[in-house]
């Protein structure tokens, strides 16, 4: 059985104490600053370039036998469902309005 964390501090929204165990916080936890995210190893993220989103829209023929705009029309309208459809859409809709 793990004991409640004895350690407190304050609440940000009601402005009172509260226990670290109350949040879901470890005891080591509380209480220690934030690190920056490149100190605990997380990569620092890719942001995509042009070359980039032409790479992926090309995929869309492969993937679903339509062209980029018959592709676009379609899941606009409901037809192309999935989390790749909503990726390949947003990238078209990107690349529309920043590069054309």
């Amino acid at each position: 059985m793990t004991l409640k964390s004895k350690m407190h501090k304050k609440s940000a929204f009601t402005g009172r104490s509260i226990r670290g165990s109350d949040i879901g916080a470890s005891s080591e936890d509380v209480g220690v600053p934030v690190r920056n995210v490149h100190d605990v190893g997380i990569p620092s993220v890719h942001i995509l370039s042009k070359n980039d989103i032409e790479n992926e829209l090309s995929q869309i023929e492969k993937k679903f036998g339509m062209t980029s705009e018959q592709f676009y029309k379609a899941w606009r309208e409901g037809r192309v469902h999935g989390h790749e459809a909503v990726k390949l859409g947003s990238y078209f809709e990107f690349y529309k309005d920043e590069y054309e």
